[in-house]
């Protein structure tokens, strides 16, 4: 298309799903054919809502910040009551895997910076979103859009240090399963004082287990494989069903006219023939 061709599109959108954080999240539709959280919950939502997917590998939760208006845009002005917000459904937020490196990378940010960060996230989505979804008592239109944490996975150290210098050389960002925890409680933390829910990926993958017990869900010492994204997605789904079970989807009334829940985009086929 030429640069001076002008194209006037509009598609019609189904509620949406953001996914925002690193490679957790850039990498959730599966690594080398595997099953990926974000590929399982596209799949589950399909013909109900899009999934839209902004994960960005490397970044630390300054750098998401920075990138945070490319998606929503720029905060609002509060004196400008005509200021559109972005439709949601729900948004995840999974950054803390590159925060917790220690301090000889790059990547490495203090917990309290991180901690303050994370707050920043989650106050913007909110402010610049609008939940878009079915109405429950609890949650009027002008309700905030429900935001789902979820905190770092465990780390193998030694298995990630090896993938770094001899498997696929790069710039080494050394880790600790230490710090993954520490970062994770702080997640934790964050998550009841914002009224989030949230997924304890570390607790779910065995993170005080040992790392003969919690590799069986690494790829490299710390990226999921199928197995460990399974278990995310299983728990992202659970977190859903305990706080937010009225943006579940809709299984009754044949997945469309049931009593609750998102349901099946457009009429059902026996309905049309």
């Amino acid at each position: 298309i030429s640069s001076k061709a002008t194209m006037n599109l509009s598609l019609r959108m189904r509620p949406t799903i953001l996914l925002f954080g690193d490679s957790m999240t850039e990498f959730g539709f599966g690594l080398d054919g595997q099953i990926g959280w974000a590929s399982l919950l596209s799949s589950t939502y399909s013909r109900r809502a899009d999934v839209l997917s902004r994960g960005f590998a490397g970044y630390n939760t300054k750098h998401a910040l920075d990138v945070l208006p490319s998606i929503i845009g720029e905060t609002p002005n509060l004196k400008n009551e005509d200021t559109k917000k972005i439709p949601l459904l729900f948004s995840t937020v999974f950054f803390g895997a590159n925060d917790a490196s220690l301090p000889t990378s790059r990547m490495r940010l203090d917990i309290e910076e991180y901690t303050e960060n994370m707050r920043s996230i989650i106050s913007r989505i909110r402010c610049q979103t609008q939940y878009d979804g079915p109405q429950e008592q609890k949650y009027s239109m002008n309700s905030q859009v429900p935001v789902i944490l979820l905190t770092p996975p465990p780390v193998s150290p030694a298995i990630w240090d090896h993938y770094c210098t001899v498997t696929s050389p790069r710039p080494i960002s050394p880790r600790s399963n230490e710090n993954a925890k520490k970062y994770g409680a702080r997640v934790l933390q964050i998550a009841d004082d914002m009224d989030c829910a949230v997924v304890d990926t570390f607790q779910l993958l065995g993170g005080d287990k040992g790392e003969k017990h919690f590799d069986n869900y690494l790829t490299d010492g710390l990226h999921l494989n199928g197995e460990g994204n399974q278990i995310v997605y299983d728990g992202l789904m659970d977190a859903i069903k305990k706080k937010y079970n009225h943006i579940l989807p809709m299984e009754d009334g044949d997945g469309r006219y049931g009593s609750f829940g998102i349901a099946l985009d457009q009429k059902l086929w026996k309905e049309l023939c």
